[in-house]
């Protein structure tokens, strides 16, 4: 008679979160060159963002082209919303 050999599994999940912390953002509808549609965008003063990390979340996000920041002349800096959303993908 065989005897069963049991197998034992061992699974590990990591879990990640980030968190973008954004005040006093107003949404408007705006075109984004990165998309190249008209889009959501959330204009940011220089008190919106809460946090400094979030700052730099925000700024190395822009230099590898993954969130779409315009900015008019003399205006304040736009997020395209739909591509700040696809950073959290």
């Amino acid at each position: 008679m065989k005897r069963a050999i049991g197998v034992k599994t061992t699974r590990i999940t990591i879990e990640t979160e980030t968190r973008v912390i954004v005040r006093r953002a107003q949404a408007t509808l705006s075109w984004c060159p990165g998309c190249r549609a008209e889009v959501e965008v959330i204009t940011l003063d220089r008190d919106s963002l809460v946090e400094s990390t979030t700052a730099a979340q925000i700024h190395e996000w822009e230099a590898t082209g993954r969130l779409h920041l315009s900015q008019q002349v003399n205006g304040p800096a736009q997020i395209c919303v739909t591509s700040l959303l696809q950073c959290f993908g």
